[in-house]
C-alpha cells in the first residue's frame, strides 16, 4: 500500500491540530479550563501548546523538504 504524498500528511496534521485548539476552545472544555479555582495562568499554557505543537508541524514540514 503506497503512502499519502508528503503535503498530504502535512494537511493532516495541520487539520488535527486545528481541531483539537477547537475542541479545547470552543467546547465544554472551556468550562473547566476557564473555571475560578484554576490559576491564572491556564489559558496561556494551553495556548503554548497550541504554538509550540504548531512549531513542531513547521520544524518538520522544513526538513522533509530539506531532505528532498
Amino acid at each position: 500500500m503506497a503512502h499519502p504524498p508528503q503535503n498530504e500528511r502535512q494537511l493532516d496534521r495541520v487539520i488535527l491540530l486545528f481541531l483539537l485548539a477547537l475542541f479545547l476552545l470552543v467546547s465544554p472544555l472551556l468550562e473547566w479550563w476557564a473555571a475560578d479555582g484554576n490559576p491564572w495562568y491556564v489559558p496561556y499554557l494551553i495556548w503554548l501548546g497550541l504554538i509550540a505543537a504548531m512549531f513542531v508541524l513547521q520544524r518538520r514540514q522544513r526538513q522533509d523538504h530539506h531532505d528532498l
